[in-house]
């Protein structure tokens, strides 16, 4: 009775907002801005940056997928489609991939796209300068590697060039299984040089940026929205949503209040609390994800360099307790591998045993005579978020007496610190970016710009690197088992909590939502009733 009060509090409070708002609110914009056609979702937080170069979290894909595109893409069924590029060619020794531009495709400013606009944004994905966290899934490419590391300066000696002004070639230093998939990422979409040498580091804001998707940015609020256009230059099909609004509501439940309102068109992250309550409804949809979440380690810091404290931590957390309370919906993982990924493996990662446990714990070298063991835990401040470091928390105290403190911080921040290095725990999520095993495993080499973990092992690295060579799945397979074993078994470097699929609100008027299970957006096809 207690929650039911406070829940209704809440939505009596964020109410008194939305009206205290006035014009500034959604609901007053989408009357002021003819509410037919504009499609309203909810962003978590202000995105980390509109750089596609740049861009790392989930924050900015939805806005990314649909203000530009890429070479191919991928559908609903992870199925390879041609989008900027109309067909594209693999040599016989898989070494040499070459695109061919499709006819007619335009900048929103009337300038025609060229394969060049692929080789500029490719060398600044991989110029040091640049700081990409993802400029690691060019080094495939012949010599992408050494002009990355400084080794080579001279550009022309990496393998992408511009044959001619439709026709893209991308030369391997070697056949990779999964290549073809790394075009359809964002990191990989096409970029002007004149744009971003005009305007400098300022590239990316409203009135500067200069895309080629369905939509484009006009204008950006900090802290509030951001607002796109329908694209007049757009060369595909596209519904008939003239204006996009991404409102940022940092609170659940505030979000939730807004869609029930009319307010807004779709949303994820549900409140836990009203998820059972909205289960039979038509507006609560599910869509497949690949996506895990997970304990991350800062294992370059005392004690978490303790392997054996890492095992004691990962053995002490009852996951079925930690799925029921955070949601029904939700599945408790083992492997780091997610179901519909090649190699997951339901028998991979270390069991619940309070005994092995404690032996561990014991065993770890971490003194406590002084008093019971305290670690910090960093969280985003989101609904389902805070209820899990809650649970991890009251575990952790209970089956191992260490005291974790929670810190929990918006999305932005949270990058922040854990790039800073300092807490020895952390909430960690990854989401597909493309559908083979190497995306999830691939994150901890030594050298990966997304590995935040600060662990290394040579062996691991050479087993993964050796995996993306083999043609053979099964061969395949076998390198990145006993390279998961070593990860998340031997090592715990990460512990493996839970997969989650897409649970998402749209409302009753919105026709046409795209969602693949690598959670891209696509609203082109959306039309508004």
């Amino acid at each position: 009775m207690q929650i039911l009060r406070l829940s209704l509090l809440i939505r009596l409070a964020a109410s008194a907002v939305i009206c205290a708002l006035g014009v500034t609110s959604v609901g007053s914009v989408q009357a002021a801005d003819s509410q037919a056609t504009t499609f309203t979702f909810r962003l978590q937080g202000e995105p980390e940056t509109l750089d596609w170069n740049r861009a790392y979290t989930t924050g900015e894909t939805y806005l990314l997928m649909n203000l530009m595109e890429g070479l191919i893409e991928l559908n609903a069924q992870l199925k390879v489609e041609p989008r900027l590029a109309e067909r594209y060619t693999i040599s016989p020794d898989g070494k040499t991939y070459t695109f061919f531009l499709r006819k007619g495709v335009k900048w929103q400013d009337g300038v025609p796209l060229k394969a060049a606009d692929f080789v500029y944004s490719w060398k600044r994905l991989l110029s040091p300068l640049t700081a990409a966290s993802y400029a690691y899934l060019l080094f495939d490419v012949a010599g992408a590697r050494e002009f990355y590391e400084g080794k080579n300066r001279d550009f022309s000696k990496v393998g992408i060039r511009a044959i001619n002004d439709s026709t893209l070639e991308v030369k391997l230093h070697r056949p990779v299984a999964y290549w073809i998939y790394i075009p359809t990422f964002w990191v990989t979409f096409p970029l002007r040089q004149d744009v971003v040498e005009t305007h400098g580091e300022s590239w990316s804001m409203p009135g500067k940026m200069v895309t080629l998707g369905p939509y484009t940015l006009s204008s950006r609020e900090l802290e509030s929205k951001v607002v796109l256009q329908a694209n007049p230059n757009y060369w595909g099909r596209r519904g008939n949503v003239q204006k996009v609004v991404a409102q940022i509501v940092r609170d659940d439940q505030t979000a939730l209040t807004l869609f029930e309102t009319g307010a807004i068109d779709f949303m994820s992250e549900i409140p836990i609390l009203e998820m059972k309550r909205m289960s039979s409804r038509p507006e609560l949809k599910t869509f497949p994800y690949l996506k895990t979440s997970f304990l991350g380690f800062n294992v370059t810091k005392f004690p978490m360099s303790s392997a054996k404290l890492r095992r004691a931590i990962a053995m002490a957390i009852d996951k079925k307790k930690l799925v029921e309370a955070v949601g029904g919906k939700f599945t408790v993982a083992s492997s780091f591998l997610p179901p519909g990924i090649a190699g997951h493996d339901p028998k991979e990662g270390l069991p619940f045993d309070l005994l092995r446990a404690r032996s561990e714990f014991r065993m770890s070298g971490v003194d406590v005579s002084s008093g019971r063991l305290s670690l910090d835990l960093l969280a985003y401040n989101l609904d389902k978020n805070k209820m899990m470091a809650e649970v991890l928390q009251a575990q952790l105290q209970q089956n191992l007496g260490i005291q974790v403190n929670i810190e929990l911080y918006d999305p932005k921040a949270f990058w922040a610190q854990i790039d800073l290095g300092v807490y020895p725990m952390w909430q960690g999520m990854w989401g597909a970016d493309y559908p083979d095993p190497d995306n999830f495993l691939g994150i901890f080499l030594s050298g990966s710009g997304n590995n935040r973990t600060g662990w290394k092992n040579a062996a691991y690295d050479q087993w993964i690197d050796d995996a993306r060579t083999k043609q053979s799945v099964s061969e395949r397979q076998k390198l990145y088992a006993q390279a998961e074993t070593l990860l998340i078994e031997r090592e715990a470097a990460i512990v493996p909590l839970f997969y989650e699929p897409l649970i998402v609100l749209v409302s009753r008027r919105t026709k046409g939502i795209e969602l693949n299970p690598l959670n891209y957006l696509y609203l082109r096809g959306v039309n508004l009733n």
